[in-house]
């Protein structure tokens, strides 16, 4: 009868029974949940802080410029200094354009290697570009030097074949006639200069544009 009597005061307090039996299995979980059951009663009795206007000022101020951010990367890819002149021009305070920056970089969307090398393989398909022009470029997107040599150095880094390509590509059938047939040499320094002021526009050192520009007129006029 004790037994039953024990079961049955045990059902007036659920509670406390389980708890009785959950120690007998296991004392150690039994002792967990009591800390867990403890620090939640603490944080629940807490008293509850006020609303805080100015740090909610801030974080919208700082969400806002992240949007803003993610609207520039959407349309391409850019460097970090890119980003960091934006949020210049738009006067954005230095606290709120920190916090904005270091949240975009946390969500791996910042990486100036990758930008770089990039960069550098796009301008020198798209625009036939020659590595001083490339430099010029990046360092005003304001993009490490170590990230820039490593970009230069990567992938097609054959100067000369690429000058070469860029002359050969800008003299039609027309100007190799002209140079097989004149006698003069009048239409050769026209073009000589025209291609001189190209590559020089496009970045390539002046000694290697002489030397393509002479070549390949030559060898366009047997």
């Amino acid at each position: 009868m004790a037994h039953r009597h024990g079961i049955t005061s045990g059902a007036g307090d659920p509670q406390g029974a389980g708890a009785a039996l959950l120690a007998q299995k296991d004392p150690a979980e039994a002792a967990v949940r009591e800390r867990l059951e403890r620090r939640t009663r603490q944080i629940l009795d807490a008293p509850r802080n006020g609303p805080d206007p100015e740090a909610n000022e801030r974080e919208k101020a700082v969400v806002h410029e992240c949007r803003y951010l993610m609207r520039l990367l959407s349309m391409r890819r850019r460097s970090a200094g890119e980003l960091r002149d934006r949020l210049d021009q738009r006067e954005v305070p230095a606290a709120i354009a920190h916090e904005a920056m270091a949240r975009i970089e946390r969500a791996g969307l910042l990486d100036d290697t990758a930008f770089a090398h990039e960069w550098v393989q796009q301008r020198r398909t798209l625009r036939a570009l020659g590595d001083e022009a490339l430099r010029r470029e990046l360092e005003d997107r304001r993009v490490a030097a170590a990230d820039i040599d490593a970009a230069l150095a990567a992938g097609e880094s054959d100067e000369e074949a690429r000058c070469r390509d860029l002359v050969r590509s800008r003299l039609g059938d027309r100007d190799r006639e002209r140079l097989r047939t004149e006698r003069d040499g009048s239409h050769r320094r026209r073009l000589s200069r025209r291609l001189d002021a190209l590559l020089t526009r496009k970045g390539y050192p002046g000694d290697l544009a002489v030397r393509v520009i002479a070549g390949e007129l030559r060898a366009a006029a047997e």
